[in-house]
Parts: C-alpha cells; structure tokens; sequence
C-alpha cells in the first residue's frame, strides 16, 4: 500500500510521512459488496478499519444508530483500548456495508504497536474511541 492511500482518512491527518510510511506498511487494501457484514456486534475485535470509499452502517441490536463514509474508521474500539484489561475486545455494534466499499484494514496487534511507536496516533485513536464512547451514551 502507498502512502497516499492514506490520504483524506481524519486518523491519520497529523502524521509524518514517515510516519504514514510506516502504517501504509502494514495496512492493507480491501474491497467489500454491498450487504456484507463487516463487523457482528459481540464477536471478538481484531482489525482496525478505514473507509476510503464507499458507505456503511453501523448496527446495534439490530437497529441502525450511524452512517460511515470516506474518512470514518471503525473497529478502534475493540482494537486500541488497553483501559479494558485486555487488548482484545468484543465488538460493541455490528457494520453493514450499504454501497461497493473499499477499507483499509489494519491488524490490532499492528495498530498497537504503531501506537506505542507514533504518538500522534496514539492520541488519534484514543480521541476516535472516545468519540464514539460519548455517541454510545447520548
């Protein structure tokens, strides 16, 4: 993956080049038809997500509660939460992809040790999960 694929993703707006070298190094690109599920609500998390392009929904007991396009990330959650215990979580909402998407996916034990290396992202994570924290209690 080229650096540029990173580009127009929020999570990674505050990095390096070097930075972004490094996650593009390890991330990987995906495609998805509409109507897959990307995620299921209470299964065990372990990749981190970014919509290049495309849409989704994200679901809880059924019920849709947002829309994600270009730029969102989802997964951050489950992945980059060490306040849990443990790193790996189960997922708190399942994402249905609602259009031809492409995602890129990041492995959770890559998204912590790239946030234990570049504490931007780091601290991009941590403000992402916490975001959605504060959308799941309003």
């Amino acid at each position: 993956m080229q650096d540029s694929d990173l580009e127009g993703i929020p999570l990674f707006a505050d990095l390096s080049p070097e930075e972004l070298a490094r996650v593009a190094s390890v991330a990987r690109s995906l495609d998805w038809d509409t109507g897959r599920v990307a995620l299921s609500e209470g299964e065990f998390a372990f990749d981190l997500y970014a919509i290049k392009r495309g849409a989704a929904e994200v679901r809880q007991r059924g019920e849709r509660i947002a829309a994600l396009g270009p730029g969102d990330v989802f997964g951050e959650l489950g992945v980059a939460r060490p306040d849990s215990g443990s790193w790996s979580r189960r997922r708190t909402a399942s994402v249905v992809v609602t259009a031809p998407t492409e995602v890129i996916a990041i492995d959770g034990g890559a998204v912590r040790k790239l946030a234990d290396e570049i504490p931007n992202l780091r601290a991009a994570l941590h403000g992402a999960a916490e975001a959605h924290r504060q959308a799941d209690t309003s």
